[in-house]
């Protein structure tokens, strides 16, 4: 028996190989969830060597992945800046599964985080990152708690950041975005209560994935430094001495989502190796 047996999942920002997301999908399903695994195409020539290598699908390949393990999942194209293209990705899911009781958004631009100082940053780059991190989260849980409030409660789990904990300089609109998460968060833990539904908050600190690998190197773009210096310098830091697996960020999403913490909601967790402590 699983903890999410019988429950349906629709997780965004899912289609990277080394991402959150991914694990957070492959998780949900070993704990027995049925999982709509969402994300927006991306241009075969932005992909990183380690995918076109594989020959990665994005939601593709994942939705493969969960059926290897015997699971149940759906792939659908899902570009959270586009409400019409929501509203396909929650019909279809409701289409296959019947229902949706546990949403994660995971789906999120990094803001040039490392070399994107606010009086330097362009217009396009604050908008573009506003529109995914935050209007994106509007626009998702405006189309999947609907779904969730029929289907009687559930969880919602959104993916913030220890940067939406304290300010950090040249992350861009990245610390803005994630820092007002908390804030619609809480506000949603207290008007959804009563269906039923549980909103909570997962931090990471410092992941060993792409999106951090492109943070760091443009940290070492900006001090012309050697490429993978401030990888090594972060990682000689952290009180582990290592960053986290996406699989360990993956678990405590888990753990949010199943009735193990049925009584939790509007709570912000860091999984962050205990950079932080409050």
């Amino acid at each position: 028996m699983g903890r999410l047996d019988g429950r349906v999942a629709f997780v965004t920002g899912a289609a990277r190989y080394r991402g959150i997301g991914r694990a957070i999908a492959l998780r949900l399903a070993r704990e027995g969830a049925a999982v709509a695994v969402t994300g927006r195409p991306r241009d075969p020539a932005s992909l990183p060597a380690h995918e076109r290598e594989r020959g990665w699908k994005g939601v593709e390949g994942v939705a493969d992945e969960v059926r290897e393990l015997g699971g149940r999942a759906l792939a659908v194209e899902c570009d959270v800046t586009d409400a019409a293209s929501i509203a396909r990705a929650v019909d279809a899911t409701v289409t296959e599964f019947g229902k949706i009781d546990v949403l994660v958004n995971n789906a999120a631009l990094p803001s040039e985080a490392g070399a994107a100082p606010i009086l330097e940053m362009t217009d396009g780059n604050w908008y573009e990152t506003v529109d995914v991190n935050l209007h994106g989260l509007y626009r998702v849980i405006r189309a999947v708690g609907p779904e969730m409030v029929k289907a009687g409660g559930g969880a919602i789990v959104n993916i913030s950041s220890t940067a939406g904990r304290i300010g950090i300089p040249d992350y861009g609109a990245y610390c803005a975005t994630k820092w007002a998460m908390h804030g619609l968060t809480q506000q949603l833990a207290l008007e959804l209560a009563k269906h039923g539904i549980r909103v909570n908050i997962v931090c990471p600190g410092s992941t060993d994935t792409d999106m951090m690998d492109g943070t760091f190197g443009r940290y070492d773009e900006v001090a012309g430094r050697e490429p993978g210096s401030s990888k090594a310098a972060i990682r000689r830091a952290l009180l582990m001495g290592r960053q986290a697996t996406v699989e360990e960020q993956a678990a405590v999403v888990a753990f949010l989502a199943s009735d193990d913490a049925s009584y939790m909601t509007g709570q912000a967790l860091n999984v962050d190796g205990g950079s932080r402590m409050d």
